[in-house]
């Protein structure tokens, strides 16, 4: 029985964002309808009606006569990234311990424990190991914010992690990969910035509903990570 239209074209756009995220389709690649229709097996037309909607997501562009490419990734659009996500996080936060109860407790130290079973982005130069602590990273994150009651604020949370995963991914992959490897100085930020011994304090923090002092954390955990990512692009 073949699928709707419309369900083609979601399992084309599912499809094409994860590539993109996981920056198996590197930034500014070429994006190739027919190739990619195939290699899919969701055909021509799903695959471009999914394109169009990754552009107005922006996370592919079009250009005249060359057809669609892959977002680049800069440093000025992480800083923007992480800016936003910084005000919406706090403020999920905020919303989160003023409302989460024992359910919400016991999911957030779930998502603990599964991403402190994960191999560190600084212990490992497996992509898979990469992936499974990029899942659970986030899972830790939505946990803390499972609370809120915001719609519109969890949509665009939701957008803005997608974007700045594709920017962690693209970090951490290609030549960047083997760079961030060689240096000693990026593995031991990467460690503070990304390790569990910090989220290990915002889960404490949170669970103890001291809102100011897992706000804070929070603030320190993203100025963590925009420092390391200042560091692997002066290293570029």
């Amino acid at each position: 029985m073949d699928l709707p239209a419309s369900s083609k074209s979601e399992m084309a756009y599912q499809f094409l964002l994860k590539q993109l995220i996981e920056a198996k389709i590197p930034p500014e690649a070429p994006l190739r309808i027919p190739a990619l229709g195939k290699e899919s097996g969701l055909g021509v037309t799903p695959m471009r009606e999914a394109l169009r909607r990754l552009e107005s997501e922006r996370f592919v562009v079009m250009e005249n006569n060359r057809g669609f490419r892959a977002a680049a990734v800069t440093q000025a659009e992480l800083m923007d990234l992480e800016g936003c996500r910084l005000v919406i996080e706090t403020a999920l936060l905020r919303e989160a311990i003023a409302h989460g109860d024992d359910a919400w407790e016991a999911a957030i130290l779930s998502s603990h424990h599964l991403l402190a079973k994960a191999t560190e982005p600084a212990e490992t130069s497996d992509l898979d190991e990469l992936w499974v602590w990029s899942d659970r990273h986030r899972g830790f994150h939505r946990a803390l914010l499972a609370a809120s009651r915001s719609q519109w604020l969890n949509l665009f949370y939701a957008q803005i992690s997608n974007h700045l995963d594709r920017h962690f991914f693209s970090m951490f992959t290609g030549d960047n990969r083997d760079k961030f490897l060689g240096s000693p100085e990026l593995i031991a930020h990467s460690r503070a910035a990304l390790g569990i011994a910090h989220h290990t304090k915002l889960m404490e923090a949170v669970l103890a509903r001291d809102e100011e002092q897992a706000v804070r954390l929070l603030e320190e955990h993203a100025g963590f990570t925009r420092r390391f990512f200042d560091r692997v692009e002066d290293q570029a």
